[in-house]
């Protein structure tokens, strides 16, 4: 069986990907910055040795004018470096010879006992050659161009050349580099110095690698050392900085844990810091009301459609055990009441649970105008008729929405109007304003009082007096004909008027009209 791989706890994950990215960000930052500068520092230190090796090479072919130059150019040997004289304590003899054929082959050239030079003729015969190259020369089978560079007079060609290692297996410093050699022409008199024949000699100095590399070491000590430091250091910090930011998360993670569906009461503790993790809190905080206010609205929705539901319910077994019991006939009228009350309850409240789990309404135009004239139609025609409802509409009135959730929403307030208006109830649809659509419905009944005008709207909620269950009503239709009045993007509320009610619901109007 595999073995599976520990997870880490979520905020330590976040705090490790945290300490990675901030560890990555300060590799590339402080890395690219560093490779950058070592990269300037070592191309001036390259450029300031070219620079050095081409007034060497300037000098040096002024001084093969002068006779003594010549005379040593002649000799066609290889100077010795000074560190190829033996110990003087031990060979005193063959240092002072070495040093006498030193003198002999030196270049009369200041300071050419550091210069690393090679002087050819146009056919490219070493004449001089002096320290390194010299070595290499001797040593290593330096090859170098077989005719002079093409060059004018102050300008230095360049020339690529591969120092291979020593024959016998001494090591050198350069070996097996390819290093550069700044290259100078000096001329025959009255040269043109267009053809490689008016060459008199090339001098070559080297451009040694070592100088820039000496340069760059420093950089490159606190890249190889300084930087891992400076990562680890800003993951340090970043792990660091990430637990204590994080740490109110945990609090509040802690918190919503305790949080059961039994006791909702509890919230999460809210940072003053007024940053993103307060706003969270603040939301979480928001959301838990939210869903403590839901919870308490469920419970007492639950509680009183219970209570409506056993009144009926009750009704009915009276009716069935008294027949039973004295052996009559069931009074017919009384179930079929109850039974009729009981089905309109149970519509009621499937209809509010479908509403609460429906898809927002689809965008359908309607018109309201239609549909409260053919409603109002309906009770004129019912038995026995019902002649109080009057619409009032000049033009269709087009919104947005399913037809049959308008139509409940309508059906409804009219319902409401019917029990408690005496003599009229006047609906009007028409627009009150741009893009909207207002339907009011107005009896001539007692009206609601200013205080009970929210709480008529909640669910099997009834206002003392003339509004009471002896009218037929179980406190549903108002709540749904809101909830489908909010679906629609509108509202749906009473309005102050000095006699009976006036309920008005506003929809957005639609927009192909």
């Amino acid at each position: 069986m595999a073995m599976r791989r520990p997870r880490l706890p979520k905020l330590a994950a976040v705090r490790v990907r945290t300490a990675a990215a901030a560890a990555l960000a300060a590799a590339l930052c402080l890395g690219g910055g560093a490779l950058w500068l070592r990269h300037a520092i070592y191309a001036n230190s390259v450029a300031a040795s070219i620079v050095t090796a081409q007034s060497r090479a300037l000098a040096i072919a002024s001084t093969y004018e002068t006779p003594a130059a010549r005379v040593n150019a002649d000799l066609g040997t290889l100077a010795i470096r000074s560190s190829d004289f033996d110990d003087p304590e031990s060979n005193p003899g063959r240092l002072a010879d070495a040093y006498r054929k030193y003198k002999t082959y030196q270049f009369p050239y200041f300071g050419s006992d550091a210069v690393n030079y090679v002087v050819v003729d146009n056919h490219g015969t070493v004449l001089e050659a002096q320290d390194q190259l010299a070595y290499y020369l001797r040593e290593g089978g330096l090859t170098l161009p077989a005719s002079p560079p093409q060059s004018r007079e102050f300008v230095f060609p360049r020339v690529s050349v591969l120092l291979r290692p020593a024959s016998s297996g001494q090591p050198g410093q350069l070996d097996g580099r390819t290093v550069t050699l700044v290259a100078y022409n000096t001329y025959n008199p009255g040269a043109s110095g267009l053809d490689a024949k008016d060459v008199k000699a090339t001098v070559y100095v080297l451009v040694s690698p070592l100088d820039a590399e000496a340069v760059v070491a420093p950089v490159d000590h606190w890249l190889y050392r300084g930087l891992p430091a400076a990562v680890l250091f800003v993951a340090t910090v970043a792990w660091w900085a990430a637990g204590r930011a994080l740490r109110p998360v945990e609090r509040m993670r802690a918190e919503l844990a305790r949080i059961t569906a039994v006791d909702i009461s509890g919230r999460v503790p809210q940072p003053r810091t007024g940053d993103e993790i307060a706003r969270l809190a603040e939301t979480m905080n928001a959301t838990l009301d939210r869903l403590a206010e839901g919870a308490e609205r469920q419970r007492r929705f639950v509680a009183a459609a219970a209570h409506e539901l056993r009144s009926p319910l009750a009704g009915l077994r009276n009716t069935i055990e008294v027949a039973l019991v004295h052996g009559d006939t069931a009074d017919l009228e009384v179930l079929s009441r109850a039974t009729k009350r009981l089905q309109s309850l149970t519509d009621d409240l499937l209809l509010l649970a479908r509403l609460e789990r429906a898809a927002p309404a689809t965008a359908t135009p309607v018109d309201l105008a239609a549909i409260a004239e053919e409603l109002a139609s309906e009770r004129r025609y019912q038995v026995p008729p019902d002649e109080r409802f009057t619409v009032l509409s000049e033009e269709p009135a087009l919104v947005i929405g399913r037809e049959e959730e308008l139509a409940r929403m309508l059906r409804n307030l009219l319902e409401n109007a019917s029990r408690y208006a005496r003599d009229r109830v006047v609906v009007t649809v028409a627009q009150a304003e741009p893009c909207l659509v207002r339907v009011e419905v107005r009896d001539d009944g007692p009206g609601i009082p200013a205080p009970d005008r929210e709480r008529v709207f909640e669910r099997f909620a009834r206002v003392d007096e003339a509004r009471d269950r002896g009218h037929g009503g179980a406190g549903l239709g108002l709540a749904i004909a809101r909830d489908i009045a909010v679906r629609h993007g509108g509202r749906l509320y009473v309005a102050d008027v000095a006699d009976g009610a006036c309920l008005v619901a506003e929809l957005p109007q639609s927009p192909r009209t």
